[in-house]
């Protein structure tokens, strides 16, 4: 700390031997009685060297026996003791105050501050140095700042009565300001020309130099308002191009903090010829001291930094997990509605054949046991029945099971040589017994041979019909057309029924899928799903096109020489590449309608 001379504490002896009996002091008039600045009484104060009998926001006063009492100790030189400093340091040292001619000649500067206390003290000085030079003061604040304000420039021995009649002193609310030249939420750079420009002249006639402490700017950015922040402070610059005067901002920390406001504060300070930074740095008493607070808050900007980073990269996992968490339970969702809504249908399509069955097997049995000779042709009849609809609800059970060899990659084909012509006429020969609607062209070509799994290829060939006819349900032709080249089968099945609608062409080949289900057509949404799996296990694909006219085709593309896993007559081909048992095959063979696979 620096000594300060002794040559103004023996001034201020004698200033307090000869001063008036006066109880309390304020602080300008304790400096000038002690000979120092403004700003080491506010230190001494915050140190606890120096107490207060009143601190608030309007007055702050000082005991005169508590004056008398620093007094002995700047003598004694026990100032600052107990906090370990030499003799040679009794007195803190000032740190500099400012330099408001200097202020003055930049034109618009900001403070930054903590305390209300600071601020007032501060804009004191500045606008009390212009009122004693006989120049202008205009005060746009707040009405608690106005109210400590004037009674802080009484207390200096200004005639404040005086100062407003001649024009030199101006004090006007900052919010009634504002609302003259507010539009929209933004200021209105026509009307803050007109109102504040007038201001300024009227201020400045006689050739005063005005100063302005205005609040205006912190109003909107302590209400969040911060474009109109900015644009206010621009239309101050603006006005200086053209009028006279020196400009005092002034912003509370309190309305700029957290990370978001880091954009507002720059352009703030951006705006200004002069930056000063609150109390808790311009009050340290030594250039070193100022240094280390610097070095002091460059290593929280950096651990913040590091902090809001961290934060960051946290915030954007959790966005992802969460992100992976819905899409997860959306899809979660959907396998359970379209597991239920799979339930609905497979209970609807299985009761029908056992309900049909059972009832025909009772009405057959109550008709044969009254009869004492039975009726040949009646029980073969009912025996037909009962046949049919066993035959259904094998197949519907075999779909089925395909779908769980599916999940469980067990899908089984087992390839022989196989004469496709043949395949498909006797497939459509047997589906011909079931519909007298439709009309059924095949196109035959000479025999192609191939390596196939013929009654794999047969269940595809039927569920294509099946649909082909239930989604035709006005009857008419089906067209069915099989050619090979370079190898190659093509086998396709058109149809000119109700087609597919183009938002639900892409899932057609989904499990469970239907793009008529709300129709409650019979089926379970297998279909397709079973086809296609065969189909990709043979090597081939199958797609669905849309002609203009109407209706769908179904195309498959099939190689003719061995599967995709080797020679397929000596091993059963699986979804995951292993052998299996084809349970489900042996049992179609063995079904009395084995040509009628199931349908989607």
């Amino acid at each position: 700390m620096i000594e300060t001379p002794a040559a103004p504490f023996a001034q201020a002896h004698a200033v307090a031997a000869t001063a008036d009996e006066r109880p309390y002091y304020n602080i300008s008039q304790a400096a000038a009685l002690l000979g120092v600045s403004r700003v080491s009484i506010w230190r001494w104060i915050r140190d606890g060297e120096l107490e207060v009998a009143r601190l608030g926001h309007r007055t702050t006063r000082i005991r005169r026996e508590d004056l008398e009492g620093i007094l002995l100790r700047v003598s004694s030189g026990r100032t600052g003791a107990h906090r370990g400093r030499s003799k040679s340091q009794t007195m803190p040292s000032e740190s500099p105050a400012p330099d408001w001619d200097e202020l003055e000649a930049c034109g618009h500067f900001v403070q930054f501050y903590e305390r209300d206390t600071f601020l007032i003290d501060a804009v004191a000085e500045f606008i009390g140095k212009a009122l004693r030079a006989g120049d202008a003061g205009i005060v746009v604040a707040t009405p608690a700042h106005r109210v400590a304000l004037d009674g802080h420039l009484q207390a200096d021995g200004l005639d404040l009565a005086a100062a407003r009649a001649s024009g030199a002193y101006v004090s006007l609310d900052a919010s009634e300001v504002l609302m003259t030249f507010m539009k929209a939420g933004t200021p209105e750079g026509m009307l803050f020309v007109k109102v504040i420009g007038e201001l300024v002249a009227r201020a400045g006639e006689g050739g005063r130099r005005v100063r302005i402490f205005g609040e205006m700017v912190a109003l909107l950015a302590r209400e969040g308002n911060h474009a109109a922040t900015m644009a206010l402070e621009e239309l101050w610059n603006q006005l200086q191009e053209t009028s006279s005067f020196s400009l005092f901002c002034a912003y509370p920390m309190d309305c700029l903090r957290g990370e978001a406001l880091a954009n507002l504060l720059g352009g703030i300070c951006g705006e200004h010829a002069r930056v000063i930074p609150t109390e808790s740095y311009t009050a340290l008493p030594t250039p070193d001291e100022r240094l280390r607070a610097i070095a002091a808050l460059q290593q929280k900007a950096e651990s913040l930094e590091a902090e809001i980073a961290h934060r960051k990269e946290a915030e954007d996992r959790l966005r992802s997990a969460l992100f992976s968490e819905r899409a997860a339970r959306h899809e979660a969702q959907s396998a359970l509605h379209q597991r239920d809504e799979f339930l609905s249908i497979a209970a609807h399509e299985l009761r029908t054949p056992v309900t049909s069955l059972s009832g025909h097997a009772q009405l057959a049995l109550r008709k044969l046991t009254r009869q004492e000779q039975p009726d040949p042709e009646l029980a073969v009849q009912a025996l037909k029945i009962v046949g049919g609809q066993a035959g259904k609800l094998t197949r519907l059970m075999n779909q089925l099971f395909d779908a769980s060899q599916i999940d469980a990659g067990k899908l089984a084909i087992a390839p022989e040589r196989t004469d496709l012509v043949s395949l498909v006429e006797q497939t459509l020969t047997n589906t011909r017994l079931t519909t007298d609607r439709h009309a059924i062209d095949f196109d035959a070509p000479p025999p192609i041979q191939g390596f196939i799994d013929s009654l794999r290829l047969e269940q595809v060939l039927t569920n294509l019909l099946d649909n082909a006819i239930k989604y035709s349900p006005e009857g008419g032709g089906i067209e069915v057309a099989l050619r090979s080249e370079g190898g190659i089968a093509e086998l396709s099945v058109r149809d000119h029924g109700l087609g597919i609608p183009p938002d639900k062409r892409e899932c057609i080949f989904d499990r469970f899928y239907q793009a008529h289900g709300s129709e409650r057509r019979s089926g379970m949404g297998l279909g397709l799903y079973v086809s296609r799996q065969i189909v990709e296990l043979h090597g081939g694909e199958i797609r669905a096109e849309f002609p203009p006219d109407g209706g769908t085709r179904f195309v498959v593309h099939l190689p003719l020489l061995a599967s995709r896993k080797g020679d397929s007559t000596s091993s059963n081909v699986t979804a995951d590449g292993s052998l299996a048992h084809l349970a489900s095959r042996t049992a179609r063979a063995d079904s009395p309608n084995s040509s009628q696979a199931a349908t989607a």
